[in-house]
C-alpha cells in the first residue's frame, strides 16, 4: 500500500510540474517549429543566393575582358568626391583609352547626380576608385623618362588640375633640368597623362596574381562596381581576416 500512495504521491507532482509548465511546453514547442522554418529558409536561401554567386562569377568571368568597362578614379576633397581621371580598355586590343575633359565633366556631373549607373547600357562594368587605395596596394615606382616616381609623387600628378605642369617639375627636379624644357618634350595631354599613370595602378589591382589586393580594395570600399551584383556582394561579405590571408 505504502509503494502505491508514493508511486501515486509521485506522479500527482508530475502532473502537478507539468501543468504548471504546459505554458512554457507550449512555447517551447512553437520556438521550435519557429526555429526549424526560419533554419529551412535559410538552408534555401543560401543556396539560391550561392546558385547567383557563382552564375554571376561566371558571367564576370567570361565577359570581363571581353567587354568595354570603364574605370574612373575619384578623390574627396571637403567632403565632395571629384573625379580625377577616367579610362576605358578596348575589348579588341586590350588598350587603355583615355577619356578626354569633357567626357570626365559629363560623368561628373552624372556621378553627383547620383546617375551614374544610366551609364551601365555603354560599359559591361563601371569601377570608381578612390585616389586612397593607392597608398594601401603594393604599387611599385612607376619609371618614365628614366624616372622612378613614388606613390606620393603618382597622386601629385593625378590630383593635380593641370598634369602635365606637376609631372614635368617632378621630372625637371630628379633630373636637375629646366621645367619648361621638360613639358615642351610632353605631348600627351593633362587627361591622357593622368591616364597613363591610371593605367599602371589598373595593371597592378586587377592583376589576376594580385587577387587579394583587389577583394581588400573592394571590402573596404575604395572601389565601388556599377552595378553591384551577387559576386561583388559576396566579396563584401567575406571577413578581412580571411582576405588579409590572401596578400
Amino acid at each position: 500500500m505504502a509503494d502505491i500512495i508514493v508511486i501515486f504521491i509521485v506522479m500527482l507532482v508530475i502532473f502537478l510540474i507539468l501543468f504548471r509548465l504546459r505554458k512554457a511546453l507550449f512555447l517551447l514547442g512553437l520556438f521550435f517549429k519557429i526555429f526549424s522554418i526560419l533554419m529551412i529558409l535559410l538552408v534555401v536561401g543560401s543556396i539560391v543566393f550561392s546558385y547567383y554567386i557563382i552564375k554571376d562569377a561566371n558571367n564576370f568571368k567570361n565577359n570581363f575582358t571581353n567587354s568595354s568597362n570603364l574605370f574612373l578614379m575619384k578623390q574627396n576633397v571637403n567632403g565632395n568626391d571629384s573625379l580625377l581621371v577616367g579610362v576605358t580598355i578596348d575589348p579588341n586590343n586590350k588598350a587603355f583609352q583615355s577619356l578626354n575633359k569633357e567626357s570626365i565633366d559629363n560623368l561628373q556631373k552624372m556621378y553627383t547626380d547620383g546617375k551614374l549607373q544610366l551609364m551601365e547600357k555603354d560599359y559591361y562594368k563601371i569601377f570608381v576608385i578612390d585616389i586612397k587605395s593607392l597608398d594601401n596596394i603594393s604599387l611599385y615606382n612607376i619609371t618614365d623618362r628614366n624616372v622612378q616616381l613614388t606613390k606620393e609623387e603618382t597622386k601629385r600628378v593625378l590630383s593635380s588640375s593641370n598634369a602635365r605642369e606637376e609631372f614635368s617639375s617632378i621630372v625637371a627636379g630628379k633630373q636637375g633640368t629646366d621645367k619648361n624644357s621638360v613639358l615642351k618634350t610632353l605631348s600627351a595631354s593633362n587627361e591622357e597623362l593622368k591616364g597613363y599613370l591610371f593605367s599602371y595602378y589598373l595593371s597592378t589591382v586587377f592583376n589576376p596574381k594580385n587577387m587579394g589586393e583587389f577583394l581588400l580594395q573592394l571590402k573596404n570600399d575604395n572601389i565601388k562596381v556599377y552595378d553591384e551584383t551577387a559576386l561583388f556582394t559576396a566579396i563584401k561579405l567575406v571577413p578581412k581576416s580571411l582576405i588579409d590571408k590572401l596578400l
